[in-house]
C-alpha cells in the first residue's frame, strides 16, 4: 500500500488499492460514515449502497473487482469490507467464492434462465409441429395456421396442445413470417409528397400572434395584427403570408385570391390547385350555412381552383404549414423587435424571401425555389416575390359587383395603388381590377407588362 496525495487528502486517512491495470482507484476512510469509493473517476457516496451502485453500472463486474481488491488487501476481513462498501456479509462471501472458483469471469453476472422448464414442449413434438406447419398440403410451400395444427396434433397423434402453445413454438423455430409494419409517420410523408405536381396542393393556415409573449402587449393594442395568414406548397415548401387584425372569410378571400392571382399571373394552372384548409369559420363559414362560403366560392367560382377541407380536430393533416409557424416563431418572431407596423412587414417580406430562396429544406436538401427551378418551368425568381400586405385595408369587391352570389363573382381589388402586385419590386403598388364585368377574369390595372410571366 501506499499512502495517496492530492484530492485524497480531503477525506483523511484514505489508502491506494488498485493497480492501474484496471484503471481504478479505490480510497476508503476509517470511518464507514464517510467511505468514498473512486470508479474511474466517479465516487460511490455514503449515501449510495452497493447495491445502488450495482444498478447504475454498466461493468458491475469491475466494481466488484475493486470489492475483491479491498477484501484481500485488509486481511480477508468480511464485515470490515461489507461496510465499507454498505453491502451485506453474504454477498462479499458470494463474490469472492465465485472469484476463487474461477477467477476474474466469475465476477460476472450469471444468466437467470431456469435451467429445467417442467412444461416446456418435448423437442419431438416440437419438430412434429414444425413439419405439419411446413409439409402439409399438396402444394410445397402451402401452410396451415395454429388452429388447423392442433386439430391435427390430436385426430392423428393424440397430442393435446393449446393454440398458444403452438403459436410459441413456431415463434420461436421462426416459422412465422413477421407481420409488417407500419411505415413511420416520415416515410408515409415521403410517399404522399410523391404523388403530389409541384404547386398543385397548398395549405392554408391562419397564426395567432397574440400568443406570442414577445409581441403580445402590442399585438392587444392594435400596434401590430393579431394573425398570420399562411399558404404552403407540400412539395416544393414555398410559402408566401400576409396579415390581418381580423380573423373572417372576408380576409380569407382576401389573401386567397391575391394568392390565385399571382399564380395564374406565372402561368400556373388553376384548375390543377387544390387549396386546403381546416373546418375554420374563416374558411368553411357558419356550418348551417345553405351554400359555399365567401372564401370557397373565391377559390372555385372565381378562379376555377379546388378548396377541400381536412376532417374536423385533425390539425396533423395540414402538418406542412403547421409545421412552418413552429419555424417562423423560432426563426423571426423570438428573433426580431417590431416597433410598428411597416418594420414588421419588411422584416416579414425579408424572412420570407430568406425561406423561399436561401434557406435549404431539411427534407428536400434544397431551397424552396431550387425544388419549383427542378419540378416546374418557373425559373424566375419574381415567382417569390410575394410582399406581405395587411389584409384589413384591401377593399373586396368591385365597383361594377352587383351579387356576390352570381357564379361569375369575382374578389377584386378597386384601382392601383391599393394591392401591391406579388412579382413586382417592393415599393410599387399596382392592385388588381376589373375593366368591366363581361371580361370575366381579373386584369391588371397598371402597365401591361409583368416581370416574369415569360
Amino acid at each position: 500500500m501506499k499512502e495517496c496525495q492530492g484530492g485524497a487528502e480531503l477525506v483523511g486517512n484514505m489508502v491506494y488499492t488498485l493497480g492501474s491495470s484496471f484503471g481504478l482507484k479505490m480510497w476508503y476512510n476509517s470511518s464507514p460514515s464517510t467511505t468514498l469509493v473512486m470508479h474511474r473517476g466517479s465516487f460511490m457516496t455514503p449515501s449510495e449502497s452497493y447495491y445502488d451502485r450495482i444498478r447504475d453500472s454498466k461493468n458491475p463486474e469491475v466494481f466488484r473487482r475493486a470489492m475483491i481488491d479491498f477484501f484481500f488487501v485488509h486481511g480477508e476481513n468480511v464485515s470490515q469490507t461489507a461496510r465499507a462498501f454498505r453491502t451485506s456479509r453474504p454477498t462479499v462471501i458470494k463474490w469472492v467464492q465465485r472469484y476463487r472458483a474461477h477467477g476474474a469471469r466469475g465476477l460476472r453476472d450469471l444468466p437467470r434462465r431456469a435451467h429445467h422448464c417442467p412444461h416446456k414442449t418435448p423437442d419431438q413434438q416440437q419438430q412434429l409441429i414444425a413439419n405439419l406447419r411446413t409439409n402439409h398440403g399438396r402444394r410445397p410451400k402451402t401452410r396451415i395456421g395454429q388452429d388447423k395444427i392442433k386439430l391435427l396434433l390430436d385426430q392423428r397423434y393424440g397430442i393435446k396442445k393449446s393454440s398458444s402453445t403452438i403459436n410459441r413454438v413456431l415463434h420461436e423455430l421462426k416459422l412465422i413470417r413477421p407481420r409488417k409494419r407500419k411505415y413511420q409517420k416520415k416515410r408515409q410523408i415521403a410517399r404522399y409528397r410523391k404523388r403530389l405536381q409541384p404547386l398543385c396542393h397548398w395549405q392554408l393556415d391562419v397564426k395567432y400572434l397574440n400568443d406570442l409573449p414577445h409581441i403580445y402587449s402590442q399585438v392587444i393594442r392594435r400596434i401590430l395584427p393579431r394573425f398570420q395568414y399562411s399558404i404552403k406548397d407540400v412539395l416544393t415548401s414555398t410559402t408566401f403570408i400576409c396579415y390581418a387584425h381580423q380573423l373572417s372569410t372576408f380576409n380569407s378571400a382576401r389573401f386567397v385570391a391575391l394568392c390565385l392571382y399571382h399564380f395564374r399571373s406565372h402561368g400556373l394552372d388553376l384548375s390543377q390547385i387544390t387549396i386546403q384548409t381546416d373546418n375554420g369559420a374563416e374558411f368553411i363559414g357558419s356550418i348551417l350555412a345553405k351554400r359555399d362560403s365567401l372564401f370557397t366560392r373565391v377559390v372555385e367560382k372565381t378562379f376555377g381552383a379546388r378548396h377541400s377541407t381536412i376532417p374536423p380536430a385533425t390539425p396533423r393533416f395540414n402538418g406542412s404549414v403547421e409545421n412552418f409557424h413552429g419555424r417562423v416563431e423560432d426563426e423571426f418572431y423570438d428573433l426580431e423587435d417590431f416597433p410598428n407596423l411597416p418594420d414588421l412587414l419588411g422584416k416579414a417580406f425579408t424572412y420570407i424571401l430568406y425561406f423561399n430562396l436561401e434557406r435549404p429544406n431539411l427534407a428536400l436538401k434544397k431551397t424552396p425555389f431550387q425544388a419549383v427551378q427542378q419540378h416546374t418551368r418557373i425559373k424566375d425568381p419574381h415567382f417569390m416575390l410575394f410582399p406581405p400586405l395587411l389584409l384589413d385595408d384591401l377593399p373586396l369587391f368591385g365597383p361594377h359587383l352587383r351579387s356576390v352570389n352570381d357564379v361569375s363573382d369575382e374578389v377584386r381589388a378597386v384601382g392601383p395603388g391599393t394591392a401591391p402586385r406579388p412579382h413586382a419590386t417592393p415599393g410599387t403598388s399596382p392592385g388588381l381590377s376589373i375593366e368591366a364585368r363581361e371580361r370575366g377574369r381579373p386584369m391588371m390595372g397598371a402597365p401591361s407588362q409583368q416581370p416574369g410571366s415569360g
